[in-house]
């Protein structure tokens, strides 16, 4: 009967450590979509600000302040592995709100406004598999440590 319960534990144990790999992984997987897009827009916006110190320095105070906000939401997210909703939806926000107040204008800037969206919708998303990867920790002999 010992060694029948044995395996049944072995057999529990890596049950459970294989869905949390696959759970991190999905994490992982979010995180790094949200890290992305928040990276390329970050320097997007930087780098469009400094074109246009010259021109318009209006249009490049937005892109540098809006590039500080999404450079800071990439931090938080990627280093602090921040799950709260304001590092991303308050750039991303302006940037829409921005973008709407354009598209009214007569300019058409379809793409970041997908990338926007796109960016506001993930967060949900990976908040739920963040609070899906169970707080266990391994010891080394493959044993659950609580």
């Amino acid at each position: 009967m010992g060694e029948t319960e044995e395996a049944n534990s072995r057999r529990a144990a890596i049950a459970m450590r294989n869905r949390r790999r696959m759970l991190e992984s999905r994490e992982r997987k979010w995180t790094k979509a949200v890290f992305g897009l928040m990276a390329y827009s970050a320097f997007s916006n930087v780098v469009s600000g400094i074109v246009l110190l010259t021109t318009s320095p209006l249009d490049a105070g937005l892109g540098l302040i809006l590039g500080g906000l999404y450079s800071l939401g990439a931090y938080r997210i990627w280093f602090k592995d921040d799950i709260r909703w304001w590092p991303v939806a308050v750039p991303a926000g302006i940037s829409i709100a921005v973008l709407i107040l354009a598209w009214v204008g007569g300019v058409q800037h379809p793409i970041p406004l997908l990338l926007n969206t796109v960016l506001l919708v993930l967060v949900p998303f990976r908040r739920r598999a963040v609070e899906a990867v169970p707080n266990i920790s391994f010891k080394a002999d493959g044993s659950a440590a609580a």
